[in-house]
């Protein structure tokens, strides 16, 4: 499976009140994956990222790329981050999101990663930010395989 990190062009509509009249948003999609894996990836892994982490800002991303080199030593038991959209509860064998307003409900059931694919998925989008935030920028990264269990 593959995530695709590149930067996407909003533009609003003429009659909304805003001044300006597109921006430039910097996402992630999966590729090469079966649709239901797709979806919880791009909801799920790659929503968290580019939004709950978006942009690096305050350092957080590479905080936690700090934290989970330290969890892999095995000098801390978990890491605890997120944002607007959802906790990320991070240890050696998954990553466990979880909905930052609602919790656990139908609409956002708890979903898990593996720890590998988290890491390579905030370590691409961490590259990709060094790259000029600009409709040409894309960088399309290998996520390793794994399935993680929630329980």
């Amino acid at each position: 499976m593959k995530a695709r990190f590149y930067v996407h062009r909003y533009v609003w509509p003429e009659d909304d009140v805003l001044q300006e009249s597109s921006s430039l948003h910097r996402v992630g999609k999966i590729l090469d994956a079966p649709p239901t894996e797709t979806a919880r990836y791009n909801n799920y892994l790659l929503g968290a990222i580019t939004g709950d982490l978006a942009g690096n800002r305050s350092g957080e991303v590479d905080r936690v790329l700090r934290a989970i080199d330290q969890l892999e030593l095995g000098d801390i038991g978990e890491v605890v981050t997120g944002g607007e959209g959802f906790v990320h509860h991070i240890t050696r064998e998954r990553v466990r999101f979880e909905h930052s307003v609602f919790g656990e409900c139908p609409e956002w059931p708890i979903w898990c990663c593996t720890l590998a694919q988290y890491k390579a998925a905030l370590q691409g989008y961490r590259r990709f930010l060094d790259m000029p935030k600009s409709i040409d920028s894309e960088l399309i990264i290998d996520l390793p395989d794994g399935e993680a269990r929630c329980d």
